[in-house]
């Protein structure tokens, strides 16, 4: 008996002892998801569906081979799957970010500015390349060719010179070259930046020199917004009877493709245009070179000229002025006039962006599931190269397109915007009327002077977009 209650007692304890160990691991906390996790892997989810389907060079990636689920850094999965000749497709936490700077609105200052040093010494100053009109630089009184020497009561140096395009707000001290030397000038000039449409017509003008009535339009963003202005800007040109044309895109890196083919049509002949005729091809990826010609969607694969017969100005020549910076949107005009008029290209060799795209968000990617699906990830987006872009010739520009005339611009001598005296505009005048026009005499000793690498891309630069706003991609299921 008394063995046997030794057994039940044991027998007891055991359940017991069972029973305790399992409520312990009840109780024990399920490990919490992490959401850093949860995002990295719907971010990496993003980027192999959006860049197999929509990407321009996708064959040249062995997509089989690549499991997105053990990516443990999105940017860097990303940089791996781009083509060793992409400089462009690129990747953004917060791409509406994008889409409003894409259509010109930004917070800023308003000036676009060019670094520098003194000599060999290590002191940074800024040129202001252009500023645009209304902006809280403009407002300030500043203007092209001004050097700024220092920036919050400080030197400008590389680890603060970003304080220029990000911080909310700014003093700056304008530089004066005198002897060889930029001296301080002692009165600070204190800016807020604001949000707002940035103008990209910085100058029209009608120049009248030696029987010619010249049109000169500088322009910097192929914005959309932009479109019904450059129609005015040739309106005026139309009835002031111009006899020749320059357009300056020295400093125009790109923007969207509706507004180059306008102002395209604005300019070209006016019998190709009232014929609507081609003047861009695009060669997509093999997938979507399909789909288009399976859907008969083959204006997917050119530009044509539109209407434009009111105002267009019926050229046969055009004078392009171009710089290092010249891209995209603005490398497309030139290359897609260039089989119907003669274009002469006067300043420095264009960027060479070849191709084109679109922003491409999750609610593209997913476009036909619940938006639950990408909702810790619907800001994400990448600017996706989709096409290869040429004229009706097929000829290529993966260097850019060198000038007939090389003409290079001081950055210590920067002259207004339709100035003769700029070496550019200048030396199309001097095409223009087989005279020489006078060299610019300052008077002054210039210093010697290095140009500094750094600077800050605008968002249109080196952009030509396509298609901004998508509501649906028609790519794999």
């Amino acid at each position: 008996m008394k063995k046997r209650m030794n057994t039940g007692w044991i027998f007891c304890c055991g359940l017991c002892l069972l029973g305790l160990l399992a409520a312990c691991k009840e109780d024990d906390p399920k490990p919490k998801p992490d959401p850093e996790a949860k995002i990295t892997l719907k971010v990496n989810e993003f980027i192999y569906e959006g860049l197999r389907s929509e990407y321009l060079w996708t064959s040249t990636i062995n997509w089989t081979a690549i499991d997105f689920k053990k990516e443990k850094d999105p940017h860097a999965f990303f940089k791996r799957l781009i083509y060793k000749d992409d400089r462009w497709t690129s990747l953004t936490d917060d791409a509406e970010v994008w889409n409003q700077a894409f259509a010109g609105v930004s917070t800023t200052f308003g000036f676009e500015l060019q670094f520098g040093y003194i000599g060999y010494s290590d002191s940074l100053f800024a040129v202001v390349r252009y500023v645009y009109p209304g902006t809280p630089a403009a407002r300030a009184g500043l203007k092209r060719g001004d050097f700024l020497l220092k920036l919050n009561g400080g030197a400008i140096t590389v680890k603060n010179y970003g304080d220029l395009y990000d911080k909310p707000t700014v003093v700056v001290n304008k530089g004066i070259l005198r002897d060889k030397t930029l001296k301080v000038d002692s009165i600070g000039i204190a800016m807020i930046a604001v949000k707002m449409y940035q103008d990209p017509i910085l100058k029209d003008t009608v120049i009248a020199k030696d029987g010619h009535r010249v049109g000169y339009l500088c322009y910097t963003d192929y914005t959309d917004l932009s479109t019904p202005e450059l129609v005015k800007v040739a309106a005026r040109f139309k009835a002031a009877g111009i006899t020749d044309m320059v357009l300056d895109l020295r400093y125009n890196g790109g923007g969207y493709i509706s507004t180059a083919r306008s102002l395209c049509s604005l300019l070209a002949p006016e019998a190709a245009v009232k014929r609507k005729e081609r003047f861009l091809l695009k060669l997509w990826n093999e997938y979507y070179m399909n789909y288009w010609r399976t859907e008969k969607k083959d204006s997917e694969l050119y530009e044509s000229f539109v209407d434009t017969l009111g105002v267009n100005l019926n050229l046969s020549r055009l004078y392009i002025l171009t710089g290092k910076g010249t891209a995209s949107a603005s490398e497309l005009t030139l290359t897609g006039l260039t089989p119907y008029m003669d274009v002469v290209q006067i300043g420095d060799t264009t960027h060479g962006k070849f191709c084109g795209g679109g922003v491409l968000m999750p609610k593209h990617v997913w476009w036909n599931v619940d938006s639950s699906y990408y909702r810790e990830i619907k800001n994400w987006g990448m600017y996706v190269m989709e096409f290869k872009f040429c004229n009706t010739r097929k000829d290529e520009f993966p260097h850019g397109f060198a000038p007939k005339y090389v003409v290079k611009e001081s950055i210590l001598e920067l002259y207004p915007f339709g100035d003769e005296r700029d070496p550019l505009l200048g030396k199309a005048l001097e095409l223009i009327t087989g005279k020489q026009v006078a060299k610019a005499r300052s008077g002054r000793t210039l210093p010697a002077y290095r140009e500094a690498p750094m600077r800050r891309s605008r968002p249109l630069e080196g952009k030509a977009i396509d298609r901004p706003h998508r509501t649906a991609m028609p790519g794999r299921e």
